[in-house]
């Protein structure tokens, strides 16, 4: 977060015309899917978890599957000054971003890549 020769300036409230994003993402034990609706259809990806993945908690697999379903997005330029709305049914995901933190380094590590993408994206994630 502190790597550029300049300070990150972290969307808050857009001034100017945004997009608004609708994504969904799920994992299950040996698979993932993730989804974002745009104007002109669906960007998905969808497979099964490799074996660094094998003894990963349930939540560590939800929570990676949509960070990784976002940095894709961003890499494609799909999601710059956008306002996007990721849907999960993982309340322990959803509360690790909220809080910005987890006792689970390996969460805490994925959490902060989220929130480099908002940054680096000038996205506002909800």
């Amino acid at each position: 977060m502190f790597s550029g020769l300049t300070p990150a300036v972290r969307t808050i409230r857009p001034s100017r015309r945004i997009d608004v994003r609708y994504g969904f993402g799920d994992a299950s034990g040996s698979g993932f899917g993730g989804s974002i609706f745009f104007p002109g259809g669906i960007s998905y990806r969808i497979g099964v978890w490799g074996k660094d993945c094998e003894d990963s908690s349930s939540n560590y697999r939800e929570l990676r599957n949509l960070v990784e379903t976002l940095e894709t997005e961003v890499e494609a330029g799909n999601l710059h000054n956008s306002e996007v709305f990721m849907m999960t049914d993982n309340s322990t995901a959803e509360s690790c971003f909220y809080r910005g933190t987890s006792s689970s380094r390996k969460l805490f590590d994925l959490v902060l890549r989220l929130h480099k993408l908002e940054m680096t994206a000038g996205m506002v994630l909800h």
